[in-house]
């Protein structure tokens, strides 16, 4: 088994949106359950080219070609996925079925079969996780964790990337209203973040819901590094799509927190520039450069906080 961890610097641009994506963006439900037709699908994976194009710009504006990554689906943007791995840019590629409260594998039994064909760098599954759901629930989905963690685990090819996000179970939650997010979640994290742990499901990188406070921060970063085999795993903060204000708030939350090591922060760079040029009020060009300047902005941030 290879050592638990990656502690390189990584500012992803995740765009592996599926369901939701084509909903906000272009107006129809089903992906990926329901196969889109050629009609819908040469859209999609334009737009997903628009936004690795923005990625690429970056680069050249001067991001460090060897702090980026990509995060994307194997379904609209296979294509993306060749590219960045000729490029040496870590791709990574989801494997949870878009759109549902339980863990579930989204190629099926096939999954393994699905990522030796691919190959990405980096394997990112998203949970849904609360230590006070139902018991059988969360154990299921632990169940299929652990494969997966012990299937990435076992070859030196892959990283397992974790997205965590803790929704309000509880009567206490959901009447907390903005201080679940603020001074209630952070604690479930840490506690999600142990259990998940416990049963010996092994992120190298976990992906974190924004926090507000830095000892929050510190509390997730030090769990996830609880013990010697962990002390190179890395966080990374998700943007969950907030204003660019918050985001901005939340990297100079975490950037100087020892154990975060970069960000994962899509829809908020390029909403409105994707938005814009399918309106056909921005020109191709200028949607790339738009998207290429909020990223490195966030990019930006972080330097200057870390």
């Amino acid at each position: 088994m290879k050592d638990i961890g990656y502690d390189k610097p990584l500012f992803v641009q995740p765009f592996d949106h599926r369901g939701s994506f084509t909903k906000t963006y272009f107006d129809f439900k089903g992906a990926p359950a329901i196969e889109p037709t050629k009609d819908q699908f040469v859209p999609v994976a334009a737009g997903k080219t628009l936004i690795y194009r923005g990625l690429l710009k970056a680069i050249e504006l001067g991001v460090r070609h060897d702090e980026v990554g990509i995060l994307v689906d194997a379904q609209f943007g296979s294509h993306i996925i060749s590219d960045a791995k000729s490029r040496g840019i870590p791709a990574a590629v989801c494997v949870e079925k878009s759109g549902q409260s339980v863990f579930d594998f989204e190629y099926g039994a096939r999954w393994e079969e699905h990522l030796r064909f691919l190959g990405p760098d980096i394997v990112k599954v998203l949970v849904r996780y609360h230590p006070e759901d139902d018991a059988l629930m969360n154990r299921e989905q632990l169940t299929r964790l652990k494969l997966l963690s012990d299937y990435v685990h076992s070859s030196n090819d892959h990283y397992l990337m974790f997205e965590l996000l803790v929704p309000a179970v509880t009567a206490d939650d959901k009447s907390a209203g903005d201080r679940y997010d603020s001074d209630i979640r952070p604690g479930h994290m840490v506690q999600a973040i142990r259990e998940i742990q416990d049963f010996g499901v092994e992120p190298d990188i976990w992906k974190i819901e924004g926090l507000d406070e830095r000892e929050h921060a510190v509390a997730v970063a030090t769990q996830a590094r609880s013990n010697e085999q962990r002390k190179r795993v890395g966080s990374i903060l998700l943007g969950r799509g907030s204003n660019k204000e918050k985001v901005h708030e939340w990297l100079k939350v975490s950037a100087p927190v020892d154990g975060f090591i970069g960000f994962a922060v899509g829809r908020t760079n390029f909403t409105e520039p994707l938005k814009a040029y399918l309106d056909k009020t921005l020109e191709e060009d200028a949607a790339v450069n738009a998207i290429a300047q909020n990223y490195k902005e966030c990019v930006d941030i972080w330097k200057a906080a870390k």
